[in-house]
C-alpha cells in the first residue's frame, strides 16, 4: 500500500479491517460490483523524469492476472467501472490508481524506491539481494548522481551516504576531485578508500559521470574483507551501465556552466592600506610611513597618474578567466539478438576563474555482452580517457597567494602596458598572463574481458583479464618576466632565467582473476559459495628533462633550451599481488542470514616471511519480521532485520614499494678533479615489516514500513594495528631509521539513514532522504613520539589535531601585562593574552596544547525531491555539525611579513573598542599575536545548499512526433548559498591554511537531456 501521508499510512489496517467487515456482512457494494460494466485503459508508464518504462507489472486490485508495459512504456487492458490498477516495478515505489471509466492516455510516473527489499545491490566479485545483506553496503544508483552536474565524480559523493566523508578543499579545474574517507581516518599513512570500477581498480574520476550505474559503498569488515589487503580504508564499487532492451536508443545530455568564487577576502585600497599602516607602525613604536600630506596628495592622483600612485585591485585584475564550463554525453545502446553494446562519448571542458586555468576531458566507453549460447557469455569493455589540466607555470599556489597578499600600493601593470614591479618582482597578474603554463596531459587505455560459463543452472564460472595502460605527459614552462617601476625603469626579472621541465610516466597495470560461484537452494536452505584466485601487477617508470635560459622564450620546446645546465633524472619501480578469496552465503527461510569471507593476500612490498596476510570476516542477519509472530505488524512493518559483523582488513599502501629493504642511493661525486657515479647506503633496513591491519565490529538494524519509509541505523568499532612509524634509532648507526609496524588508531561511529517516497495524487511525488554520521577518531599509540608543527599526531586526540596556545582575550591594561607571566615581545594593552598551562610564570612551548580537532564530526546531508506532471524538483544540501579551522599567515593576519589587511581588520582593539574582533594593529613586532593559538582557529560547522536544480520533461506526445521519447531542459546551481561562522573570505571547506588556495567556486548551469 502506498499513500501520499504518512499518517495517512497508519490508518491503513484499520481501513482494511473495516473495508472486510462490509464485506463479510454483504454490503450494497457487492451488488454493484456485479453489474459494472467493462472499460479499456491505453496509457503510458513513466519514471520520475519522465522517461518511459518498460516491464512494469499492471494488475487489477484483487485480481491475479495483469499486463506489462512494451519497451516505450505504454501499455493497454480490460477492466470494469471504478476499478484499481496496481502498478509494480522492482526499484520503484508501488501505485495504486482509481479509474472509474474507459481512458485512452493515462499518464503514470513511478518514483524511485528509497529502499526496495528485492533490489539488487553490487558486492565484492557478485551480487547480492538487498534483503539478504548482512553487511553495512551503501547502494547508490544512477538517480541519485544524475541532478549533480560535477566534473568529478568523486565530488558527487559528497553527503550523499552516511558513513562517507567527501571533502574538497580547492575549486581549481582538473583539481577539484572529492578527498572520500569512509568511517574515518585509520592510518597515518594512505588513508584512500579502495576504488574498483566494473570490478578494478581504477580512477573514478575519469569516468563521465553519465556511464555510472550504480556505486556500492562497502563500509564494514563482513563486505570487505573479500578484497583483503586493501580494504582496511573502505571500498568503492562502481558499476557501469549496459545496454538493455532491444530497441536501438541514443541519448544526449549535456549542460553549460557560470563559475564564480564561494569566498574572497576583502582586501582594502590603496588609502586605507597606508593609514592601517601607520597606525601599526605607531603601535609598534615606529615612525609612521606615510605622511598625512603624502596620503592627501596619492587620493588625489589615483585617478591621473596610477603609474606612480596605483590603486591595484589585484583580485579584480588576476581574476578575469571566463569561468565557463561546458559537459557533453552521447550515448547509443543496441542488440542485434546475441550482442547487446553501448557506446558512450563524453567531452568536459572548464575553464577556469584565471586565464591559464582549464581543465579538457575526452571520454570513450564501449561497453559489449555477448551471448554465445544459454551456458556461454562474454563482456569486453573498452575504455580511452584522454584529459588534459593547464594552471600557470608558477603555479596556482603561489598566484592566489600574492594575490591576497600584495597591498594595493603596489603597481600591477603600467599604461603603457608593461607589468608593474609588483612584490620584489612577483606579480600575480604577470604570472597568469605571461608568466609560462604547467600542462599535464593523462592518455588511460583501460580494457576488461570477462568470459561466463554456465555448465548447470547453479554454477557459473568467470575468467576476467583487465589490462590497464598509462601514460602521463608534463610540460612545465616557466618563464622569465621583466617588471617595472612606475617611472618606466626595470625593477625586476623574475625568475632570473627562463626554464623548462617535460616529464613522461608510463603505467601498465594487470588484472587477471578466475572464480566459481555456485548457488543452490536445498529446500528452506539457501547456500552460495564464491571461490576464485587473481593476481595484479604493476610496472611504473618515469623520466624527466630539464634546461634553461631561453634566448627566445616564446619557442617554448625542450631543445631551444641552453645545454650548458640540461638535466635529466628517471626512475622505475614494479609490484605484484597475489589472491585468493572465497565467501559462503547461507539462509534459512530468508530470515536467518550468515555469511564468512575470507582472503589470502601474498605482496611483493614486504620481506620474505612477512608477504602473506590473512583477513577473514564473518556477519550474521536476523530478518524478524518474517518471524510467524510478527504477521499482524506485516502490513505495517516490511522489514525488519538486524546485523553483526566482524573482521579483519588491511592496509599495503604504505610508503614506496621497497621499505623493507636498504636503499641505496646514487648519485656523483668530485674525486681528485673528476665528477665519478657513486652509491651511498643511506636507510636501515627492517624486514620484519608487514601489513598495518583493521579490526572492525558493527551492529546494524535496517527497518521499512509501509514499503516506501526506511531506516538503516550502525554503529562500529575500527582499530587499526601495526601503523608503519619511523622511530628513533641510536645516531651512532649512521643511517636513516626504518619503517616500523608500531602504531595503533581507533575509529568508533554511528551512522542513520532516512529514506521516504510518497505521493499525493496521482501526478505529484516526492522523495525526502536524510542522513548523518559520525566518527571518533583516536591516536592510540605511537609509542611515544610526537610530531611538530600546527597540526600534529598524539596519543589520545584525533589524526591532524591543531597544537598551539590558548588564547585568553587581551590584555585590557597595562596592569593585567604586569601581573600576567611574560609572553613573546615587547606588550601593550590589546595584545592577545594566552593562558599558562604549568603555572611557570611564562608562557613558551611548554604552553601549548591540542585546541582541536580537523576530522569533521556529525557530517549529514538532506536531499529533497518533488515531480509534479512535467516538473521536477531537486535540492540537496550538505554540511558538517562539528569541526574547526585555523587560518594564519597572510590569510588572516594583518601586514604579516609585509602584507596587506582586509576590510575586517578595521574592527581592531581600541580602548574604546575592548571587544574587537582582531587585536591592536602592530607591525613586526616580535610575533605576540600571530603566535600559533586558538585565537585564530575557527568554527568549521557548516550548512551549504550544495545543489538545486528545476527541471521541465516535455509531454510525450508532443516529442514523439520528432522521434524523440524523452526531453529534459533544467536549470541549476552548486554551492549557492552557506551557513556558517568561518573567517569572512574563505571557504569553510577549506578550513586549514594561508590562503593559497584555489578557492571553491560556485556554479550556475543549463542542461538538456534527450533520449531518442
Amino acid at each position: 500500500m502506498r499513500s501520499g501521508s504518512f499518517f495517512r499510512q497508519l490508518l491503513l489496517p484499520t481501513v482494511f479491517v473495516v473495508n472486510a467487515l462490509f464485506l463479510l456482512l454483504g454490503s450494497p457494494a457487492i451488488t454493484m460490483a456485479q453489474t459494472k460494466m467493462p472499460v479499456k485503459i491505453e496509457g503510458q508508464v513513466l519514471d520520475d523524469k519522465g522517461v518511459p518504462l518498460s516491464g512494469v507489472n499492471i494488475t487489477i486490485k484483487g485480481a491475479s492476472s495483469g499486463v506489462a508495459t512494451d519497451r516505450d512504456g505504454n501499455f493497454s487492458l480490460e477492466t470494469t467501472e471504478n476499478a484499481t490498477l496496481v502498478f509494480s516495478s522492482i526499484g520503484y515505489v508501488t501505485r495504486e490508481i482509481a479509474v472509474k471509466n474507459a481512458t485512452k492516455n493515462l499518464s503514470i510516473k513511478l518514483q524511485p524506491a528509497s529502499n526496495t527489499l528485492n533490489d539488487v545491490v553490487v558486492v565484492g566479485y557478485g551480487t547480492q539481494r538487498k534483503v539478504n545483506l548482512t553487511g553495512s553496503v551503501e547502494s547508490i544508483n544512477s538517480a541519485r548522481l544524475a541532478d549533480r552536474p560535477v566534473t568529478q565524480l568523486s565530488a558527487a559523493l559528497q553527503g550523499i551516504a552516511p558513513g562517507v566523508t567527501v571533502t574538497t578543499t580547492t575549486g581549481a579545474p582538473g583539481s577539484d576531485a572529492g578527498t572520500i574517507r569512509i568511517r574515518g581516518i585509520g592510518t597515518l599513512n594512505n588513508a584512500s578508500a579502495l576504488v574498483l570500477i566494473d570490478g578494478i581498480e581504477g580512477n573514478m574520476n575519469e569516468l563521465d559521470p553519465n556511464m555510472i550505474e550504480s556505486i556500492s559503498v562497502l563500509k564494514d569488515a563482513a563486505s570487505s574483507a573479500i578484497y583483503g589487503s586493501r580494504a582496511a580504508n573502505g571500498v568503492l564499487l562502481v558499476t557501469t551501465k549496459r545496454a538493455k532492451g532491444e530497441k536501438l536508443t541514443i541519448t544526449y545530455n549535456g549542460y553549460m556552466g557560470k563559475q564564480q568564487a564561494t569566498n574572497l577576502p576583502d582586501k582594502v585600497d590603496a588609502l586605507d592600506h597606508m593609514r592601517l599602516l601607520n597606525l601599526a607602525y605607531k603601535n609598534t613604536g615606529l615612525t609612521p610611513v606615510f605622511t598625512d600630506a603624502q596620503i592627501e596628495k596619492y587620493s588625489q592622483e589615483m585617478l591621473n597618474n596610477p603609474d606612480l600612485y596605483p590603486n591595484t585591485d589585484w583580485q579584480k585584475e588576476v581574476l578575469t578567466g571566463s569561468g565557463m564550463m561546458q559537459n557533453h554525453s552521447v550515448g547509443i545502446s543496441g542488440s542485434s539478438g546475441k550482442l547487446r553494446f553501448l557506446t558512450s562519448l563524453g567531452y568536459l571542458k572548464q575553464d577556469g576563474i584565471i586565464k591559464t586555468s582549464s581543465y579538457e576531458r575526452y571520454t570513450l566507453r564501449n561497453n559489449a555482452d555477448v551471448k554465445f549460447s544459454d551456458k556461454v557469455s562474454m563482456k569486453m569493455d573498452l575504455q580511452l580517457i584522454n584529459r588534459t589540466t593547464t594552471q600557470p607555470g608558477r603555479g596556482l599556489e603561489n598566484v592566489f597567494s600574492q594575490m591576497n597578499r600584495i597591498p594595493a600600493i603596489q603597481l600591477g601593470r603600467l599604461t603603457n602596458g608593461k607589468w608593474g614591479e609588483g612584490w620584489n618582482g612577483n606579480n600575480p597578474i604577470a604570472m597568469v598572463e605571461d608568466g609560462g603554463f604547467n600542462k599535464e596531459n593523462t592518455l588511460s587505455l583501460q580494457g576488461n574481458l570477462q568470459l561466463s560459463y554456465r555448465p548447470v543452472d547453479w554454477l557459473t564460472a568467470e575468467l576476467v583479464a583487465a589490462p590497464r595502460f598509462v601514460n602521463v605527459y608534463g610540460d612545465k614552462f616557466i618563464k622569465a618576466v621583466t617588471t617595472y617601476t612606475g617611472a618606466g625603469s626595470i625593477a625586476f626579472t623574475q625568475p632570473a632565467k627562463t626554464e623548462k621541465t617535460n616529464t613522461n610516466e608510463r603505467s601498465w597495470y594487470g588484472n587477471y582473476r578466475a572464480s566459481f560461484t555456485a548457488d543452490k537452494v536445498f529446500g528452506e536452505h539457501s547456500v552460495k559459495w564464491l571461490l576464485g584466485a587473481s593476481k595484479e601487477t604493476s610496472h611504473y617508470s618515469d623520466f624527466s628533462a630539464f634546461r634553461d635560459n631561453y634566448l627566445f622564450p616564446d619557442y617554448t620546446v625542450i631543445e631551444a633550451g641552453d645545454k650548458s645546465n640540461q638535466q635529466t633524472t628517471g626512475s622505475a619501480t614494479e609490484w605484484a599481488l597475489q589472491s585468493f578469496f572465497s565467501r559462503i552465503n547461507y539462509d534459512y527461510k530468508g530470515k536467518y542470514l550468515f555469511e564468512a569471507n575470507g582472503r589470502y593476500d601474498g605482496t611483493s612490498r614486504f620481506g620474505k616471511g612477512h608477504k602473506w596476510g590473512f583477513f577473514p570476516s564473518f556477519s550474521a542477519g536476523w530478518r524478524i519480521s518474517e518471524e510467524a509472530f510478527m504477521d499482524n505488524l506485516r502490513g505495517v512493518l516490511t522489514n525488519l532485520k538486524f546485523r553483526a559483523s566482524w573482521g579483519q582488513l588491511g592496509n599495503q599502501l604504505i610508503g614506496n614499494n621497497y621499505n623493507f629493504a636498504s636503499n641505496i642511493s646514487l648519485g656523483s661525486y668530485a674525486i681528485n678533479n673528476r665528477v665519478v657515479s657513486i652509491g651511498a647506503l643511506t636507510d636501515m633496513n627492517n624486514a620484519l615489516m608487514t601489513w598495518e591491519s583493521t579490526d572492525m565490529t558493527n551492529v546494524g538494524v535496517d527497518v521499512t514500513l509501509f514499503n516506501n519509509l526506511s531506516i538503516t541505523a550502525d554503529w562500529y568499532r575500527k582499530i587499526t594495528n601495526d601503523i608503519l612509524l619511523i622511530l628513533d634509532i641510536p645516531l651512532y648507526i649512521g643511517l636513516n631509521a626504518p619503517y616500523q609496524n608500531a602504531g595503533k588508531v581507533s575509529n568508533v561511529g554511528w551512522e542513520l539513514g532516512i529514506n521516504y517516497n510518497g505521493h499525493a495524487g496521482k501526478d505529484f511525488t516526492y522523495g525526502i532522504n536524510f542522513n548523518i554520521s559520525d566518527v571518533k577518531n583516536k591516536v592510540l599509540d605511537l609509542k611515544g613520539i610526537s610530531t611538530t608543527g600546527l597540526r600534529q599526531n598524539r596519543e589520545g586526540y584525533s589524526i591532524g589535531s591543531i597544537y598551539a596556545l590558548e588564547a585568553d582575550g587581551y590584555f585590557q591594561s597595562q596592569d593585567e601585562i604586569n601581573d600576567h607571566p611574560a609572553q613573546v615581545g615587547v606588550l601593550a594593552p590589546g595584545d592577545i593574552r594566552y593562558v599558562n598551562q604549568n603555572k611557570d610564570n611564562i608562557i613558551n612551548n611548554e604552553d601549548y596544547k591540542i585546541i582541536g580537532g580537523t576530522i569533521p564530526r556529525y557530517t549529514y546531508g538532506l536531499n529533497l525531491n518533488a515531480a509534479y506532471k512535467g516538473f521536477s524538483f531537486n535540492a540537496f544540501l550538505q554540511g558538517v555539525g562539528k569541526a574547526n579551522g585555523y587560518l594564519y599567515s597572510y590569510a588572516i593576519q594583518p601586514f604579516y611579513s609585509g602584507g596587506t589587511a582586509h576590510e575586517q581588520h578595521k574592527d581592531y582593539w581600541t580602548a574604546e573598542n575592548p571587544n574587537a574582533l582582531f587585536p591592536r594593529l602592530t607591525y613586526n613586532d616580535g610575533g605576540n599575536n600571530y603566535l600559533p593559538s586558538s585565537f585564530w582557529m575557527k568554527n568549521a560547522a557548516y550548512l551549504r545548499l550544495k545543489n538545486i536544480q528545476l527541471g521541465y520533461t516535455l509531454p510525450i506526445s508532443l516529442i514523439s512526433k520528432w522521434g524523440m521519447n524523452a526531453v529534459k531542459v533544467y536549470v541549476g546551481g552548486q554551492n549557492l548559498l552557506t551557513r556558517d561562522k568561518f573567517w569572512k573570505g574563505y571557504d569553510v571547506e577549506t578550513p586549514v591554511g594561508t590562503g593559497n588556495a584555489y578557492p571553491q567556486v560556485k556554479v550556475y548551469t543549463v542542461g538538456l537531456d534527450i533520449k531518442f
